[in-house]
């Protein structure tokens, strides 16, 4: 193995950040390695150590480098020392090493640390996005999340304290990097959600009568922001839809809708979450990140706010009869004409583009 990479495995082990395949090759290296595990074993003392003693790379390396010349006088004495001195130029070396790779550790590792401590609650990041267009942001803990359009994500420039928290208004898919000791909480308008690490889609626009997440692997907790006391807990594909104080959720197993109601008052429904087609893998509600706009029994008014967002457009109905109207269908690369005519072919009506505004009568 070349230095260059020894350098590297190390830093990413002292620093956490160190996949398992590469500490494999690590522990491989070390194994086979007596003069890697001398080495291995002195920067970790120097990368944990808070004397002052070892603050500083120059000074260390000269108190080697004066035990090594007295060393190096009493050589000749005893054939213990030569031991000795081995030992003490090993770790020189190790020094050496270390402050040869100083820029690796400073600009991954320790410049990190140092935002870390000194990075306030305040700075916060915002991630907007308009019709249209769609983002996807890698987090500092490696969560990945793919922001719908019209979406607002704010998220600290890096996660301090024992848990992970962002704020979402609009639509996202989550896929959060997995860290039991700091969970994750996304809060929207009306509810929280907090998972360990996991995939799922929130959907939560301020002008739509419902919110909802739906979890496609993992487990997740939620609770509702007028009800802080009643958690509820998703399994994979589950989907939580909360509606004026309500919950509903949609079930894996229950083929059937099934209506309970708690103590508290609170209905939901158990049922399967959408699927395209029974033999279809994929899933309606996280379509939209495979540019699939797909809509199930959806009212007019509901799918012309989500064509507004896909398209660029915004829909005025000129005539309130025509909201009663509800479409199913599949849309990828049609325009925006192409739509609306193949909605046409179902529910008659008719439409005008003016600009970018499309008027419904």
């Amino acid at each position: 193995m070349g230095n260059d990479r020894f350098i590297e495995l190390v830093s990413k082990k002292l620093t956490n950040e160190i996949s398992s395949e590469e500490s494999e090759e690590l522990q491989h290296c070390l194994n086979s390695d007596e003069i890697n595990r001398r080495d291995f074993e002195f920067l970790n003392i120097y990368w944990n150590s808070n004397d002052t003693e070892f603050a500083d790379n120059a000074l260390a390396f000269q108190k080697i480098k004066t035990k090594i010349k007295s060393q190096e006088v009493d050589s000749s004495l005893t054939s213990g020392s030569k031991k000795s001195y081995s030992y003490v130029w090993r770790a020189a070396a190790a020094v050496v090493l270390l402050a040869g790779c100083s820029w690796f550790f400073y600009s991954r590792f320790v410049s990190k640390r140092i935002n870390l401590l000194t990075t306030t609650p305040n700075a916060w990041q915002n991630k907007n996005t308009v019709k249209r267009e769609k983002s996807t942001i890698v987090l500092t803990d490696g969560t990945l999340i793919t922001l719908n359009s019209q979406s607002t994500l704010k998220y600290p420039a890096v996660f301090t304290g024992k848990t992970r928290e962002v704020y979402l208004s609009g639509e996202a898919f989550f896929d959060v990097h997995k860290d039991h000791e700091h969970p994750f909480i996304i809060h929207t308008e009306k509810m929280n959600i907090k998972v360990l690490g996991t995939a799922f889609n929130v959907k939560s626009y301020p002008n739509d009568p419902q919110s909802e997440t739906t979890l496609i692997r993992g487990t997740i907790e939620v609770t509702l922001d007028d009800r802080p006391s009643d958690r509820i807990i998703l399994k994979p594909s589950e989907k939580l839809i909360v509606k004026n104080g309500l919950f509903t959720t949609r079930h894996r197993s229950t083929a059937k809708l099934k209506h309970a109601e708690s103590s508290s008052g609170m209905q939901y429904v158990l049922t399967t979450f959408t699927r395209l087609q029974q033999d279809d893998s994929t899933i309606v509600e996280t379509s939209w990140t495979q540019n699939k706009f797909i809509f199930r029994d959806e009212s007019f008014p509901i799918l012309a706010d989500r064509m507004e967002r896909w398209y660029g457009v915004d829909i005025k109905f000129k005539n309130d009869a025509l909201k009663q109207y509800r479409f199913s269908g599949v849309f990828e690369k049609e325009t925006i004409s192409q739509a609306l005519n193949a909605l046409r072919m179902t529910e008659s009506f008719n439409y005008k583009i003016k600009n970018s505004t499309i008027y419904i009568y």
